[in-house]
């Protein structure tokens, strides 16, 4: 697939350490990539099996370790420490079955992705 459209994605440091933090941070655009890949998989399944979704709600925390993502701490492991996802998905004539169903896709995508 090509594009005709060209997509600026800028970063920047957060504010305990540049005290701009105008974009978000690395991690942060990671994390956010994360979700958007788990909602639109939630979307394709759902579209797939003939479930209409009105909504999706996701609410996502991590642990990271600033100290980690500098270096100076060698006795803190290379990445973020923990992602917690909770996602909700609102639909006016999906059965509870059909939205269960979603939500073991969910859990078995965190499992993929999140170790």
């Amino acid at each position: 697939m090509q594009r005709n459209t060209q997509y600026v994605k800028q970063n920047d440091l957060s504010n305990q350490i540049s005290e701009e933090g105008r974009d978000p941070t690395v991690c942060e655009s990671c994390i956010g990539s994360l979700t958007a890949c788990l909602i639109q998989t939630n979307e394709t399944h759902a579209t797939s099996t003939g479930i209409q979704i009105n909504s999706i709600n996701i609410d996502v925390e991590d642990d990271i370790d600033l100290l980690e993502c500098t270096s100076i701490d060698r006795d803190v492991r290379p990445r973020a420490q923990q992602f917690r996802m909770n996602l909700k998905n609102n639909s006016n004539t999906a059965s509870k079955e059909q939205i269960n169903g979603l939500y073991e896709l969910e859990k078995s995508f965190r499992l993929y992705l999140i170790p």
